[in-house]
């Protein structure tokens, strides 16, 4: 029961983080989001950091060994962000959040053709079908329509996507065993400048921060998307086998179309549920192939 509890208590946080951006976007500008977002989570985990007596200093910035490679891991995931938080304002957040959880897919083909060891079987390549097919429900809806608004969204978040996967990947040849909070907590820091400095450079305003909107957004996303969210990850992933929690993480993009049609009324057609499934079940059966 507190398997359940846990796992889907943050598969619902982080599937609400999707409508809670499209939210924040409304009264702030993307990069401005970013590095407001950037402040928020590491201040979260660094109070979790400093309640649990753990160290907090990163590795000294070098290009060699570890430190490298820290940093790097970093860039791309902060590459990945500014990458997805554009695609998203082009798109619903339903359809950002299934195609971004697409990335699992990736990771597998990206592990399978780079590190020798990772093998796909038969599991996994039905897997790879039912995903497939599912996008191609996921996309009908447009198919049909005589809009096509959001192509250019989706095809951004798919590129965000590609990004993760590259960034995983990396992050499991390289940073295997290094402590995810000192991990999650710089790259959040690395992150503030930067956004920062292309926000005014594209001449982002300031927002309106007792903006209802701005607030929910991104406090939302911060301190509960990347922040306190990582409490019960953390303690799934130490209570519970891997391949068991990370089968239903993929709840995750489900619940971030439920929340959209709920919070920002965005249709909920039958070709969405039904591409929501087969991407689903596409996902669970590469990640639940025995290895």
């Amino acid at each position: 029961m507190r398997f359940f509890v846990l796992i889907f208590t943050v598969t619902f946080l982080w599937g609400l983080s999707f409508p809670a951006a499209k939210i924040g976007l409304r009264g702030v500008e993307p990069f401005t989001f970013l590095w407001l977002r950037g402040i928020i989570s590491a201040a979260s985990v660094f109070l979790i950091m400093f309640a649990r007596k753990m160290p907090v200093l990163p590795p000294r910035p070098s290009w060699r060994g570890e430190s490298r490679d820290f940093w790097i891991n970093a860039c791309l995931h902060n590459l990945m962000f500014i990458t997805y938080y554009h695609g998203v304002d082009h798109t619903t957040a339903g359809r950002a959040s299934l195609f971004l959880y697409s990335q699992p897919l990736l990771l597998t083909a990206l592990a399978a053709w780079i590190l020798p060891h990772e093998r796909v079987g038969v599991r996994a390549v039905s897997g790879f079908i039912a995903a497939s097919l599912g996008m191609v429900f996921l996309f009908g809806d447009r198919l049909s329509s005589a809009g096509g608004s959001t192509w250019y969204g989706d095809g951004v978040v798919v590129v965000a996507a590609v990004i993760w996967a590259v960034q995983s990947v990396f992050l499991k040849m390289r940073l295997r065993g290094f402590d995810a909070f000192r991990i999650t907590a710089w790259t959040q820091i690395l992150a503030v400048l930067p956004f920062f400095v292309m926000a005014s450079f594209l001449g982002e305003s300031w927002p309106d921060l007792t903006d209802a909107n701005v607030l929910t957004g991104v406090g939302y996303s911060g301190l509960i998307g990347t922040g306190l969210a990582m409490i019960p990850w953390l303690w799934l992933l130490t209570d519970y086998p891997a391949s068991r929690v990370g089968v239903f993480m993929f709840l995750t993009p489900v619940f971030g179309v439920l929340t959209g049609a709920l919070l920002l009324a965005e249709p909920l057609t039958s070709l969405m549920l039904g591409g929501a499934v087969l991407i689903s079940t596409g996902i669970y059966l590469v990640n639940s192939e025995t290895k």
